[in-house]
């Protein structure tokens, strides 16, 4: 479609020139005069479109893209003048020598003035649409991603041995049961509901994190070695909800617990000079694979939400 654009303006321009050249030059010589100031106009247009504007307008360097529009618009005059200066001209108003040369100025001038307007004015509108059209696919890639996420963010082996946990503990009516539920319940609540904001607390997020290691501690009869330091001021900040907890759950996924005394796993969350840094460290048994045939979905769906 945008070549048949193109094709159609560049034949319009050809037209008006042929009739504008017809009334001063022979019929034998008017085609190949349009076909030269054609090629000229539209070299202008295209290096003004995709170098010019794209690299300097579109980035903000005002002064250096009109500088070098205002050189390459005059540079190509006295090129085109003195180049329709070489073709006979039937005179038939009688004009001068002086004003035949002003009225080639004139015209060489005006013309690379209205195609550089016409092809920054093209360059413009195709950026800002290819920019909407990116736009809504990242929109479109990040509902997905959301959807994705939320349907992968409870691990259901995790769920699963939790209830199991909860179903073992209520049956000796352990005094641990009641606890492992609210916990249980605010962790579901927060991936159900919370989960849908575009943006919450990060202090939100890390009491998250703190409810989701406390109900895996509840899982294990001994206790697990497993820090959870917080450095910086959280207050104010707001970020993607489930951002983190992929981070977390992979790291106790992947951690030894079950077969190392000596396990740990080590959660950081540092805010300094507006950088947020997150940072999972655990032990692990290298002889162990993946424990599940759809690994790093979450860490995908966080690359494609940041």
């Amino acid at each position: 479609m945008a070549v048949y654009l193109h094709l159609a303006f560049w034949l319009f321009i050809g037209v008006v020139n042929l009739l504008v050249f017809n009334w001063f030059v022979t019929t034998q010589q008017v085609f190949l005069r349009t076909m030269i100031n054609l090629a000229f106009l539209a070299l202008l247009f295209y290096v003004n479109a995709n170098l010019l504007v794209n690299r300097f307008l579109e980035r903000k360097k005002y002064l250096s893209y009109f500088l070098l529009v205002a050189a390459l618009v005059c540079a190509l005059v006295p090129v085109r003048v003195k180049i329709n200066l070489l073709f006979p001209v039937v005179n038939p108003t009688g004009l001068e020598q002086a004003s035949q040369m002003k009225g080639l100025i004139f015209g060489a001038l005006a013309t690379n003035i209205g195609i550089v307007l016409l092809s920054t004015i093209y360059q413009v509108l195709v950026n800002r649409y290819a920019e909407e059209r990116h736009t809504l696919a990242l929109i479109s890639r990040q509902n997905e991603a959301q959807l994705q996420f939320l349907r992968a963010q409870i691990n259901p082996h995790f769920l699963f041995n939790t209830l199991n946990n909860i179903y073992s503990l209520a049956v000796v009516r352990s005094p641990k049961t009641a606890d492992m539920v609210l916990q249980l319940s605010d962790l579901l609540r927060y991936v159900i509901y919370d989960s849908r904001e575009e943006k919450v607390p990060l202090e939100k997020e890390a009491a998250h994190i703190r409810k989701f290691i406390l109900l895996f501690q509840m899982r294990s009869e001994e206790a697990l070695d497993i820090q959870f330091k917080i450095t910086g001021n959280l207050a104010g900040i707001l970020v993607e909800p489930m951002i983190l907890i992929p981070m977390v759950e992979n790291c106790f996924k992947h951690c030894d617990f079950d077969t190392n005394p000596a396990a740990f796993a080590k959660i950081e969350l540092t805010v300094e000079d507006n950088c947020l840094i997150f940072k999972t460290i655990n032990t692990k048994n290298y002889a162990d694979r993946q424990k599940d045939s759809t690994g790093g979905v979450g860490l995908e769906n966080i690359r494609r939400r940041l």
